[in-house]
């Protein structure tokens, strides 16, 4: 007998969509330290091993803690910038075709798009 519970239990069911499930973050942290060290580590180097890794542990912290503070700004090249700009003129010039411009108005677009461009400031240092 089959009773249907109204959801599709293979989609609730996700642990066979995973390739690699731990039961929490410590025993993922273990399964790291297990690689770490020797099977039997002597015990000075085990306390420098764990040195090290509380290092890189800290220091990874505060990289991440800067990330969040300081929101990066794409900063686009100048090929980039003029890319753009040209882009942006392409779909004025459809647009301006679509709308039954004439000749002259398509040549002062152009002519626009000229002067934008040697007003983009590219410093080649």
């Amino acid at each position: 007998m089959q009773i249907n519970l109204g959801y599709n239990v293979n989609n609730w069911n996700y642990y066979e969509n995973i390739e690699h499930l731990t039961n929490n973050a410590s025993e993922s942290y273990n399964n790291y330290l297990n690689n770490i060290f020797p099977n039997e580590p002597l015990f000075y180097k085990l306390i420098y091993i764990l040195k090290e890794e509380e290092k890189l542990s800290y220091n990874d912290y505060q990289r991440r803690t800067k990330e969040n503070c300081k929101k990066k700004q794409k900063i686009f090249s100048a090929t980039d910038e003029i890319k753009i700009l040209i882009e942006n003129y392409k779909s004025k010039e459809i647009n301006l075709f679509y709308n039954g411009c004439n000749r002259n108005e398509l040549i002062k677009l152009w002519k626009d798009c000229l002067i934008d461009l040697n007003d983009i400031n590219i410093n080649l240092k």
